[in-house]
């Protein structure tokens, strides 16, 4: 044939040599539409809706007469009639012209190596790649022809990779996978497919920053510092991302075997890293800082999709029972980070070992250092040789985070910070903020230190109790700085959702603290904080799933989970299940009131009193109105439940 449409990449018409030839965008847009379409031909009105859906329908029916004129005229000129042109429809002669996109129609090749290289071929550009369109119609449908050609290059990478076995097959696959990639980042299958096939060369780091590259172009439209309502922004771009674990380690079609089952799920294996057992007072002075160090690597872990890490404070307890074995048993954990503090002074060091617990089996271990200057180093690499040896390398670079190693002295200044912030005290919230802010003074942009002071000026406001609006918008502020500090961490955006919620942001609070899960699915915390939102939200039953979560991360509980878990279950009108969570609590004396409305609700006023007359003793000023008011509820009716409960106990 003398003529062939180009259309993936830019739109034109080429001669038998390649030489463009001169012929109208709309009439090279009607070619490309009719040659993707079943009859090849359509009516004058369709194709005038598709091409000028902004305009009145008299208009666009205008424009599409002037427009088959031109392109009849053209034609004449060129001495071939590329389009059959009636009072009411439009039809492709298929003899005069061909079309790129004709190999991405075609039915598979019988050898799907070879079908996979022609698609290649054809794939170094998108479809329509220059058309700039301002009509949702043509808009719509160029995205559509889009996702039809990268779904067909998927399906034959698919059928490719059980057969691809050579070197030059393996190559191609991982080709095919990239310009797939290009245009879809968010498919798990194919970001697992690379960081296999990467792994497998032993090039990491190249699709680490191929992986990185992508991020940053899609985070490059976010302000600085980012109002709450980017999170909407921000959300789209990590809702998907958490994908980087590695595929077996049979070959790429165990990958993608791995990668596509849709079918019965293996149980998500669990992980514990105990902190090290508590030795004499002053005997060993960094001996806080390994307890903050373990701690700190196993929040960095609960990003991880492919392990389910127990929470720091569930660790401590286990770290502490008499029969650690069967407590390990009982929470189905597999593997164990097991921790020792030795010596003293500068030859203090941490020794770590990872424990497959089911045959008591070591599978890795190390000893590190303990000297202030290599805190950061100590941390990146502890976190790295845990993630090697549970899911492989892929994860490695994730949790290797580079400004724990840019400035090693804020590291440390962090670590002491989250040490004080352990306590509740007011002096020691302040402490902590004091740490996190020499923290800034060595590295202004350090996002867990931010968060950090985020955290401390909320606790103030919830000790004081003295409704110091400041204090949460300082907060919240600081949240933000962390947020735009370290994008893909947890923390701001944990912050955030708190500070929001005590100001009275609900929907605001529930928008972060649903993006923290996001990222760190097993961090127990988070998930307690975005339960205590949902129940503030008049969301209990969304609530108390959440808070269930956390407990299974974290089973030897906090209060603060429990007494949010009492919460739901008062909300859900459960009020038996509420008084059970809280006779679990440890200091069960913070949730008198609760256990006062709970019980007067079932109806037992004897005991409802006892905790009115309790709650009295620490609180004898409380007025349910003015608490009521202070709380933040988004519906009435949970205020007037609340309400009801605490008048009927005695209030």
């Amino acid at each position: 044939m003398a003529f062939r449409l180009q259309t993936l990449g830019e739109l034109r018409l080429v001669d038998l040599s390649g030489n463009a030839v001169a012929f109208s965008e709309k009439g090279l847009i009607i070619l490309a539409y009719l040659f993707v379409h079943p009859q090849r031909a359509q009516s004058r009105t369709a194709l005038s809706k598709l091409l000028w859906d902004v305009v009145e329908p008299t208009q666009a029916y205008t424009n599409m007469r002037k427009s088959l004129s031109r392109i009849d005229s053209r034609q004449q000129e060129l001495g071939h009639q590329f389009v059959e042109i009636t009072a009411s429809d439009v039809k492709l002669n298929v003899e005069a012209i061909e079309c790129d996109a004709e190999g991405l129609q075609a039915p598979p090749h019988s050898d799907a190596l070879i079908d996979l290289r022609a698609l290649v071929g054809l794939f170094s550009h998108v479809f329509l790649e220059n058309i700039d369109s301002t009509g949702a119609a043509l808009s719509a449908w160029i995205e559509q022809r889009r996702a039809q050609h990268l779904s067909r290059l998927r399906e034959a990478l698919i059928s490719a990779i059980p057969i691809a076995k050579s070197a030059q097959d393996i190559a191609l696959v991982k080709d095919a996978a990239l310009r797939i990639f290009q245009h879809d980042p968010d498919d798990e299958m194919i970001v697992s497919l690379l960081a296999e096939t990467y792994s497998t060369e032993g090039k990491v780091e190249t699709f680490r920053n191929i992986y990185d590259g992508r991020k940053q172009k899609l985070w490059g439209n976010l302000t600085l510092s980012p109002d709450v309502h980017a999170l909407n922004v921000v959300k789209k771009v990590f809702e998907k991302q958490r994908s980087l674990f590695p595929a077996p380690k049979n070959g790429l079609g165990d990958a993608l075997t791995a990668s596509t089952q849709n079918g019965l799920k293996r149980p998500i294996p669990r992980l514990v890293l105990l902190p090290p057992a508590e030795s004499p007072a002053g005997s060993q002075p960094l001996f806080p800082l390994a307890n903050a160090l373990i701690e700190d690597v196993t929040i960095a872990l609960c990003a991880l999709t492919s392990v389910s890490v127990v929470a720091p404070y569930t660790a401590a307890q286990i770290g502490r029972h008499s029969d650690k074995a069967n407590t390990i048993a009982q929470h189905s954990i597999s593997y164990v980070l097991d921790t020792r503090h030795s010596g003293r002074g500068a030859q203090s060091s941490l020794f770590v070992q990872l424990v497959y617990f089911a045959n008591d089996e070591v599978i890795w271990a190390d000893r590190y250092d303990m000297d202030n200057d290599s805190l950061a180093v100590q941390r990146r690499q502890i976190a790295r040789r845990i993630t090697m040896a549970i899911t492989g390398e892929i994860e490695r670079n994730e949790l290797a985070r580079e400004y724990f190693e840019q400035s090693p002295v804020a590291y440390h200044h962090y670590l002491l910070g989250q040490r004080h912030l352990k306590n509740l005290g007011l002096p020691d919230i302040r402490r902590a903020r004091k740490e996190f802010r020499s923290a800034l003074n060595h590295a202004p942009y350090f996002a867990p230190a931010l968060s950090g002071i985020a955290r401390t000026y909320s606790r103030e406001w919830l000790i004081t109790a003295r409704g110091d609006a400041q204090l949460l918008k300082a907060a919240e502020k600081h949240a933000n700085k962390a947020i735009a500090a370290g994008q893909d961490m947890v923390g701001g955006y944990r912050e955030l959702g708190v500070a929001k919620m005590l100001l009275g942001g609900i929907d605001e609070s529930v928008e972060a603290l649903e993006l923290a899960e996001t990222l760190s699915p097993h961090y127990a915390d988070v998930a307690a904080d975005y339960a205590d939102t949902l129940v503030h939200a008049s969301k209990p039953g969304l609530a108390l799933e959440k808070i269930e979560k956390a407990i299974e991360l974290n089973p030897l509980s906090p209060d603060v989970y429990l007494w949010t878990a009492a919460g739901a279950n008062y909300c859900l009108e459960e009020y038996e299940q509420a008084l059970s969570y809280i006779e679990r609590m440890a200091d069960r004396g913070l949730a008198n009131r609760l256990s006062a409305a709970s019980w007067a609700m079932i109806g037992d006023q004897k005991r409802a009193k006892s905790f009115v007359r309790k709650a009295r003793e620490t609180n004898p000023d409380f007025d349910v109105d003015t608490w009521l008011t202070a709380v933040p509820f988004k519906e009435q009716w949970q205020k007037d439940h609340y309400r009801d409960g605490l008048r009927k106990a005695g209030f």
